[in-house]
């Protein structure tokens, strides 16, 4: 059977003209449609990322600024939800009339949470909303101790915790040829790392985010002229560094926290050409350390102003100083080549730094670093020295009355140069040192009477300077391979 097909034939042309038109204007609305969605959803996701990152800064900042209220005041720490408040003077101040604050579209709450007597758990939350159905968050939390009590101080605030007798190298950078690391601190997610070099254009401060060990980025480097840098420090917003430059052996760089814009900001020239080896800052004073060819090798300064430091108190201890600790109330310095090894002082008030006494460890010791543990309740210091090559603990019955006392002495095998302790199921102390075959050696602090070697790491050049956080080890070196970051064995 056959399908008969007949040809229709329209009486009206104009109806196929309109159908046309019709079926031209669906798909021109279509397609029209679709690139406006596509248009503005990409809009949305790259407002998203902006916003993303905006809040991220908005949320670090207030953890800057608590971190601030503490170093200025620890009371200031209250516990409980506040917003924040920038003074005129530039400082940061909990509002009292709100519990949270807000910057555009963003609103910021800082909610803080007593953990012990001396530590307080810092969280601040940023929320915003630009699409009703879509309510937006970030949360950021740091733990602060406080570091000017009277058992405070001393072994980090992150804790230490893994295979720590088997630490194993995570990530590593380098800075510019010919320029030998010299020390490293830590503000996460940065690493600020100094270094040396003979050549006085080279720079000497290197800012490395090192969020992801394994691809560590430079953020920032500065030349400071000739010398380089010996140590640094780093308090609130600004950091600190010693210098061998005879026209500023102090420096400060401000915008810490956003590294991309730190710039030096103030310095000073101190009398004669002796190199600054230290540095160390509490309140608004920092305090320099040189070599005793100075005629005082100690130097406290006002630093209020950043840009005009002055000098509060210099006097001499007869030999180089080479690091400082403070737990908040007391100073403490090791005095290299003078008799009285460690000495102390007390900045209950800053702008008054007053001596209160000093202590010759026994044996002919040459210390060069030095740090602070608190256990069971008593302040126990950790010196390490040169020449002796050892790293000992010292007790303190009562840093007022200068009843110290040895407690132990382990032999390391090489200068110590830095130490820093870190907490956790024992106390570990991490050390920086001219061993040859361990340029970084684990101690087992637990017992202070009876310290052991709990592992060790050997790098390429003598390790200058350690600092620890996040359960990461963070290194300078005398190479132009200069940082290093370790971690816990697999």
């Amino acid at each position: 059977m056959k399908l008969k097909i007949k040809h229709l034939k329209f009486k009206n042309s104009s109806g196929i003209f309109l159908l046309e038109v019709l079926i031209a204007l669906g798909v021109f609305v279509m397609a029209t449609g679709a690139a406006i969605a596509l248009f503005f959803g990409g809009q949305t996701i790259s407002v998203d990322g902006l916003n993303s990152q905006k809040a991220l800064d908005y949320g670090q900042e207030g953890l800057e600024a608590a971190r601030s209220l503490r170093d200025s005041d620890w009371s200031l720490l209250t516990t409980g939800q506040h917003g924040l408040i920038l003074f005129d003077d530039n400082t940061w101040h909990f509002t009292t009339t709100t519990s949270s604050d807000s910057r555009g579209i963003f609103t910021r709450t800082i909610v803080i949470t007593e953990l012990d007597e001396n530590t307080r758990q810092a969280s601040t939350t940023i929320s915003w909303q630009i699409d009703p159905t879509r309510p937006q968050s970030i949360n950021l939390t740091t733990i602060l101790t406080n570091w000017r009590g009277p058992l405070s101080g001393g072994c980090t605030e992150t804790p230490a915790f893994g295979d720590w007798a088997h630490p194993q190298l995570l990530g590593q950078k380098d800075l510019d040829p010919s320029v030998n690391g010299s020390d490293v601190v830590v503000q996460w997610p940065y690493a600020y790392v100094s270094g040396k070099s003979s050549t006085s254009s080279k720079h000497d401060i290197f800012v490395f985010d090192v969020s992801n060990p394994a691809s560590i980025t430079l953020v920032k480097s500065l030349d400071i002229g000739s010398g380089g840098i010996e140590d640094l420090y780093v308090s609130g917003n600004y950091l600190y560094a010693a210098s061998p430059n005879d026209n500023k052996e102090l420096i400060i760089f401000n915008n810490v926290s956003t590294p991309a814009s730190m710039s030096e900001v103030g310095s000073y020239n101190l009398t004669g050409s002796s190199d600054a080896l230290a540095v160390f800052a509490f309140g608004s004073t920092t305090v320099i350390g040189r070599t005793e060819s100075a005629s005082n090798e100690l130097v406290f300064l006002n630093v209020a102003n950043p840009n005009i430091p002055t000098i509060i108190l210099q006097t001499s201890t007869g030999g180089d100083i080479e690091d400082f600790y403070a737990n908040g109330t007391t100073l403490y310095l090791v005095s290299q080549q003078s008799d009285p090894d460690i000495w102390w002082y007390d900045i209950s008030n800053p702008l008054t730094p007053v001596f209160i006494n000093n202590y010759d460890i026994p044996g002919t010791t040459e210390d060069v670093s030095i740090y602070l543990q608190n256990k069971n309740g008593q302040a126990n210091l950790i010196a390490g020295n040169e020449n002796n090559n050892e790293v000992r603990t010292v007790g303190t019955y009562s840093s007022t009355t200068g009843d110290f006392y040895l407690r132990d002495i382990l032999p390391i095998g090489g200068d110590v140069l830095d130490v820093i302790c870190a907490k956790g199921d024992i106390d570990l102390y991490f050390l920086a040192t001219a061993n040859s075959n361990q340029e970084v050696v684990i101690v087992n602090g637990n017992n202070p009477d009876s310290l052991s070697v709990h592992g060790t790491f050997n790098l390429s050049n003598i390790a200058t300077g350690i600092d620890f956080y996040n359960n990461r080890v963070y290194v300078a070196v005398r190479s132009n391979d200069s940082l290093k970051i370790l971690g816990p064995g697999p």
